[in-house]
């Protein structure tokens, strides 16, 4: 099984207040199959004695976000998870053996590092967009140097031009969504004509037929009996009785 870079990410809260509400419900709403999707979350606190504790979501008041909730990102914090599965899972290589990035280490000391009365919300995240690109680099020889978020002071450094580039992209994706639409419009719209085609050309042969078992028409003249339906509006009343002439 394949599966793209993985990325963790750790926000602090000074409160455990600030881990209920909205986030939580941000939490239920990501898409699992977008091109970044959510592995895995873990919310943990530090009490008072310097204890670090793994928060269910039940005791966030989010009973209904999964139960697994926590599974992946408990066992890199060295928490003793019950039912996780032994490590050496049939995966393909996942990185670039580069140094750059969190060992299971360094995401075990954000929780040591935590104070007394606070908490933490931990993010698995795989990048799903990037499983081609770093396979091309790792083929490549290359490897990974360097990685993180763009500080603030570096965004308002881009000022302009960043927002100018997001919204040039933005509209290059509305353009290809209204594309995408209109295809699906036509062809919907082909669909309905060729089913009210096929729904014509059954009232055609249902009155041909009902005429030459009456004898008003022979074989020979069915192309010519078929003109004289059409001509004579039959099919129309047909269709707006429901069914064919009889």
């Amino acid at each position: 099984m394949t599966v793209g870079p993985v990325q963790i990410i750790a926000i602090e809260f000074d409160s455990l207040d600030g881990l209920r509400g909205q986030i939580l419900g941000e939490l239920d709403d990501l898409s699992p199959v977008a091109a970044v999707r959510i592995l895995d979350a873990l919310f943990v606190a530090k009490d008072e004695s310097g204890d670090l504790l793994a928060l269910e979501a039940s005791e966030l008041g989010q009973e209904e976000l999964d139960e697994t909730l926590g599974l992946l990102v408990g066992q890199l914090m060295g928490f003793e998870i019950e039912g996780a599965d032994d490590p050496g899972a049939a995966i393909e290589d996942l990185t670039d053996a580069s140094p750059v990035g969190m060992s299971p280490t360094d995401v075990e000391q954000i929780g040591n590092d935590l104070a007394p009365g606070t908490g933490a919300l931990l993010l698995l995240v795989e990048h799903r967009w990037a499983t081609e690109l770093r396979d091309a680099v790792v083929g490549a020889g290359g490897r990974m140097v360097a990685q993180g978020f763009l500080t603030p002071d570096g965004v308002l450094m881009l000022g302009a031009e960043l927002a100018a580039t997001a919204a040039a992209i933005d509209a290059v994706e509305t353009a290809m969504e209204l594309e995408a639409a209109a295809t699906v419009s036509a062809l919907e719209a082909l669909a309905t004509i060729e089913i009210a085609a096929e729904v014509e050309a059954a009232v055609i042969a249902r009155t041909i037929r009902v005429l030459m078992e009456a004898g008003f028409i022979e074989q020979a003249a069915v192309d010519h009996a078929a003109a004289a339906v059409i001509d004579a509006a039959l099919i129309d009343q047909a269709l707006s009785a429901g069914g064919a002439p009889t």
